[in-house]
């Protein structure tokens, strides 16, 4: 069974190793020529809920046209994609392809039937979720309950869907069927309801935010709120019985894990609140049923997204020297090396990089009698500026002009001036023009500091 998957982020990613090591030919597509190049140079790896780090050769490509007709065709993009995603997918669809959503929230099934026919369509939800360690490794942190739930989007169980049943389950995949795929979407938009939106306002992780007694009060009322709606829609599963029990629980399995909303937040990306609390309000508003908490996290929400594309305004705006803009827009890595290293800040504390590939850097601080404080530690200026150095290496590494958008510095120990400091930076994740870069600063085998970046990747200007 030859399945193609729509989206190569942190759950693209995590499907594309679980069905490639379970011995499935996959086909990744992804729309960044960056991550694309970098996982079909370098493979993929993964981080398992046990430790265990393991490495896929996976077939990644921007050429749906390329890929030919597959059996299953896994839709894995934020639901404000959802359309145009599966448009550019056609190619990939044959008379016999099923198309399986694994998205959160409501309205994706129904887009992707307006394009390719009801009966072609298979719901999915996952409980289980990842973190993006760079652009081509996942730390998968595993979930609450069963790998993956599915059923047919208009309760008819075809050929297709269940040969691609059986095709999961020989292997040993943790697959449940449904016939009623509508009743668990609305299960999992209990949590995802309830506890993203809190998350990504307030920058909680599930296992701090359960323990505080304000932010509990906000899971429950939300989550009492979609209840109302979900029984006036007809919806009868049992979690509505204690909705902010299960929303809690939920919450709780992810751990420290920055579930995706916050992790759009962060990133300066669009949030897919328009398929989650937006559609509670507008299905409560249709209902004559009131969802205040509900509206009031929403609108707070697009004020967040509001604030990060101002941020966008700004650097747009901004100019450099035309021969370092041509040295990042050919990718030339060798001319951008020498164009940082002989800045004037970097030339004065003798910074040098010992790697420098696309979208990873490392650099050198020496030791010198110069780097003191008036404390006697290496001055936190001296760390700033080597890991701005490493920061701006890997963020004009992917052919892009990068410009800075918010930076956060986390010292953990006290350098030593004596003493090389070595800084090792690479990107994150990137989604459109937005990076995020991370670094890590050690002396020896000491952690001095780490420091991340919201890097605007502007395009290129002629």
């Amino acid at each position: 069974m030859e399945i193609a998957i729509v989206g190569a982020g942190v759950l693209g990613s995590i499907f594309g190793s679980l069905f490639t090591q379970k011995g499935f030919p996959v086909t990744l597509i992804e729309v960044l020529d960056e991550r694309v190049r970098l996982i079909d140079k370098e493979g993929l790896w993964m981080q398992w809920p046990d430790g265990e780090r393991t490495h896929a050769r996976v077939n990644i490509t921007t050429d749906v046209n390329a890929v030919g007709v597959k059996d299953v065709v896994m839709v894995a993009v934020k639901g404000y994609h959802t359309r145009s995603a599966i448009e550019s997918a056609r190619p990939m669809i044959g008379e016999k392809t099923v198309v399986l959503s694994v998205q959160n929230g409501l309205g994706n099934l129904e887009a992707i039937a307006d394009v390719v026919g009801p009966e072609r369509v298979v719901g999915g939800i996952t409980a289980h979720s990842g973190m993006p360690v760079s652009m081509n490794e996942v730390k998968y942190v595993g979930g609450l309950g069963p790998l993956l739930v599915i059923g047919p989007y208009d309760g008819v169980s075809r050929p297709g869907f269940e040969k691609m049943v059986s095709a999961f389950q020989d292997v040993g995949l943790d697959v449940y069927t449904t016939a009623d795929i509508n009743g668990v979407i609305w299960k999992k938009l209990i949590a995802n309801v309830s506890t993203n939106v809190v998350a990504a306002l307030t920058g909680l992780t599930g296992a701090t935010a359960v323990k505080h007694a304000p932010t509990v009060k906000v899971i429950e009322t939300l989550s009492r709120e979609l209840a109302q709606v979900a029984r006036a829609k007809g919806i009868h599963i049992p979690e509505l019985d204690d909705p902010p029990a299960f929303a809690l629980k939920a919450f709780a399995s992810t751990q420290d894990n920055r579930v995706s909303m916050l992790q759009d937040v962060e990133a300066g990306r669009p949030t897919e609140i328009g398929n989650l609390n937006e559609v509670i309000v507008s299905e409560g508003q249709s209902l004559n049923i009131p969802t205040p908490f509900n509206e009031a996290v929403s609108l707070l929400v697009r004020g967040v997204e509001e604030r990060n594309r101002q941020k966008l305004s700004v650097v747009e705006s901004a100019s450099e020297p035309d021969a370092v803009r041509d040295a990042i827009h050919a990718e030339d890595l060798d001319a951008l090396r020498r164009a940082l290293e002989t800045s004037p800040l970097a030339r004065a504390l003798s910074i040098q990089f010992t790697e420098f590939e696309s979208g990873r850097a490392t650099a050198r601080l020496p030791g010198s009698a110069q780097l003191p404080n008036f404390l006697g530690y290496t001055h936190t200026g001296a760390l700033f500026t080597l890991a701005e150095q490493t920061m701006a290496a890997v963020a004009n590494s992917l052919g892009h002009v990068g410009l800075p958008l918010n930076c956060d510095i986390e010292v953990l120990n006290a350098a030593e001036p004596a003493e090389d400091v070595i800084a090792t930076a690479r990107v994150i994740d990137t989604q459109g023009r937005i990076a995020r870069v991370q670094v890590e600063l050690v002396q020896g085998e000491t952690m001095v500091a780490k420091v991340s970046e919201m890097v605007f990747l502007r395009k290129k200007q002629f």
